[in-house]
């Protein structure tokens, strides 16, 4: 797959508005053939508060985390999102920022991957406390493991499947990842 190719199939429905968060990696020879175009993008986004944020995990590897920054908000804005981050140490002192900024630190830099992540690539709540109880007890498993509402969570991974199909159609058809993005965006706005 190409770098464009892998950004739309691994992160359109971020790209696009209709998921807060995705995390996928790269290798590191394809992130540096793309990064001038990624610093380009990133102007693009930026505009409708979706980012980019690669993180380099060794030699070999970066992590991507795309994002919503409004939907994020969101989902840290909730009563019960803010009680189980704080009980897995995080502190809303600094609002997304500070929450952000060790999610990513927890990403790069701890040897045990931290699953509270769920909750920022948009899994309820319930799926995530439940993985982290029993990771072979699901519902479902599709995008990530259902251990609550499996309806919702299958019409969620049909939206998403759907979005990276259709932006993946576009690409091909020889438009950017910003345009791709931005015309779904706003053919979703004309639904």
């Amino acid at each position: 797959m190409s770098f464009d190719e892998t950004i739309i199939h691994c992160s359109a429905p971020a790209l696009c508005g209709i998921k807060p968060a995705n995390l996928f990696s790269m290798d590191a020879e394809s992130f540096m053939k793309g990064r001038k175009k990624l610093l380009k993008w990133q102007g693009d986004f930026c505009k409708s508060k979706r980012y980019f944020v690669p993180l380099k995990k060794d030699d070999s590897r970066f992590l991507f985390f795309v994002y919503d920054r409004e939907l994020l908000e969101k989902i840290i804005s909730c009563a019960e999102n803010i009680r189980y981050l704080e009980s897995k140490g995080y502190s809303f002192e600094k609002g997304l920022n500070g929450i952000l900024c060790e999610l990513l630190h927890r990403l790069m830099y701890k040897s045990e991957f931290p699953h509270e992540v769920g909750l920022f690539l948009g899994y309820p709540l319930e799926d995530v406390i439940g993985f982290e109880k029993d990771r072979f007890a699901c519902k479902f498993s599709g995008f990530w493991k259902v251990y609550g509402n499996k309806d919702e969570a299958e019409r969620k991974m049909k939206l998403y499947k759907s979005c990276s199909e259709t932006c993946m159609k576009w690409l091909d058809e020889g438009l950017s990842v910003p345009v791709v993005a931005k015309k779904y965006s706003n053919q979703k706005k004309g639904a």
